[in-house]
């Protein structure tokens, strides 16, 4: 029996074995010794079902399960994003005078990588309030082309919805609460900046930005 409990203890959280109360209480264990944990004491709390519903999402498919979640990371991209999270829950909960009838939030993820931040928002906010989010960065793949080794994968995205993916693969992009695009834009060039304007800033409804990874003059892309 003691052999078993150790066994148990030393099993990685990648493992299917784990219930998701056990993932979770790992989760709640990990988060609760960062400072932030007491600014934001409602998120944190909140943040290891949002990541469990992932698990649940690739149960199927240990593989990327695996490749996407590493503990460390996923955990630091929250810990770092937790007051933008914060701050843009509020923003959308808080929205009776911003959105006009029929009107929805779209939010603009820049420069962000997996979109481990777009993927928490999609789970945390609530979809009669937010269209979609865009996923911008430029290691992504046009989306009439089949992605490549130097390309950010998009399966955990989209699964089989791209035909370039396995088909015996679920539709991932139809299970998220709020629908995630990918988006290739090199922020550095004015051009392409101009044709994600032509294309996105045209939606019906205010637009959030956000953008956790930017720094120096892709900041100031951003601000402008």
């Amino acid at each position: 029996m003691e052999d078993s409990k150790e066994d148990a203890s030393n099993e990685k959280p990648t493992s299917p074995q784990w219930t998701d109360e056990e993932f979770e209480n790992y989760l709640r264990q990990e988060l609760e010794n960062d400072p932030l944990s007491k600014e934001y004491p409602e998120l944190f709390a909140t943040a290891p079902k949002l990541i469990s519903k992932w698990r649940q999402r690739y149960q199927g498919n240990p593989t990327l399960w695996k490749r996407l979640f590493n503990k460390d990371r996923v955990l630091k991209e929250f810990i770092e994003a937790s007051p933008i999270i914060d701050s843009v829950q509020r923003l959308v909960l808080d929205s009776d005078n911003i959105l006009k009838e029929g009107e929805k939030f779209t939010i603009l993820d820049l420069a962000c990588g997996r979109g481990y931040l777009s993927m928490l928002l999609s789970e945390l906010l609530p979809p009669e309030k937010v269209d979609a989010c865009i996923l911008i960065d430029k290691q992504w793949c046009m989306h009439n082309m089949t992605p490549e080794p130097h390309h950010i994968s998009w399966t955990h995205i989209y699964g089989s919805c791209k035909e370039c993916e396995d088909p015996s693969i679920p539709r991932y992009h139809d299970t998220w609460p709020i629908r995630l695009n990918t988006c290739k834009v090199n922020l550095k060039k004015s051009k392409e900046i101009h044709n994600l304007e032509k294309r996105i800033f045209q939606t019906k409804g205010p637009i959030i930005l956000v953008a956790v990874h930017l720094c120096g003059t892709l900041s100031l892309k951003a601000v402008e």
